[in-house]
């Protein structure tokens, strides 16, 4: 009996905001399928945005609240999921990739009510549908991952970012140290949310949660390598030998594909046993 309990458990655990994952992606791909037929083509060779800090041009969101659209499962963690697309000019040239997806859940634990999950996707004017089926991977990964926030409690959401609850204070997690990169990627909150993505994109290519969380950790690599070699070059030319960002490539190597690796597979097999390959 406690053996079948178990299983149960796990079986609810795997499933749990698939539907909601689900139902929200599905209503987004008409936006997208538009974006790329009707909207991406007019930026083909043109500049970055001269009013954008960051170069980038606005499309309309796309807001499913409460009542209108919001999925009945998440109603009582927040009162929106809102999308937002970007198109980046730039995005392929600097990092050969066709778009990009981040996200962030803003949580109030006194008000569900002003709770809501945000997903930002950057596009490049070349993105296509020959693209989207490792798009959509990457939404439902990164939806799922953040409406996980929002079933988490209080005290594990701000074991990631004492910030959670004080907008006006708390502190950054210092990532030019890899302690600041600890702080943030092996925190209870993002474990479980990484873990859930990781596990989401697994089953829908079908493949080893090991080959799906190396890919993963592949870009969190790239991505603060990146950002160390800009951050010391332009420190080289102010103050020669001093540096802001402190580690290097084979510490930033260590902590992401040995540290944080065994870390998220450890508890992939606590949640996720039926996960290939773990």
């Amino acid at each position: 009996m406690k053996l079948l309990m178990e299983q149960w458990r796990g079986f609810l655990q795997e499933g749990r905001y698939e539907a909601a994952t689900t139902e929200l992606t599905r209503k987004l791909m008409p936006w997208v399928k538009f974006l790329i037929t009707d909207i991406l083509p007019k930026y083909i060779g043109k500049e970055p945005n001269k009013r954008d800090p960051n170069g980038l041009y606005v499309t309309t969101p796309q807001k499913y609240e409460k009542g209108k659209g919001l999925p009945k499962e998440l109603e009582d963690k927040m009162f929106k999921a809102e999308f937002k697309f970007y198109i980046d000019p730039k995005i392929f040239e600097e990092t050969g990739d066709k778009f990009q997806i981040g996200g962030a859940f803003m949580g109030d634990p006194d008000s569900k009510e002003y709770s809501f999950l945000q997903i930002n996707t950057f596009l490049d004017p070349s993105f296509s549908e020959q693209d989207l089926n490792d798009f959509l991977a990457s939404l439902k990964g990164i939806t799922i991952h953040e409406i996980q926030h929002g079933g988490q409690s209080e005290e594990v959401l701000k074991t990631s970012d004492p910030r959670t609850y004080n907008p006006m204070g708390g502190y950054n997690h210092d990532y030019n140290k890899v302690e600041g990169l600890r702080g943030y990627y092996a925190s209870e909150s993002e474990v479980d949310s990484y873990t859930k993505e990781t596990y989401k994109k697994a089953k829908y290519y079908k493949k080893p949660f090991p080959e799906i969380l190396d890919k993963r950790l592949q870009e969190f690599f790239d991505m603060f390598k990146r950002r160390r070699d800009k951050m010391n070059a332009e420190d080289d030319k102010e103050t020669p030998g001093e540096f802001r960002v402190q580690y290097s490539e084979e510490e930033l190597n260590n902590f992401f594909f040995k540290e944080l690796r065994d870390k998220y597979i450890a508890y992939a097999k606590t949640k996720y046993p039926e996960a290939q390959g773990i």
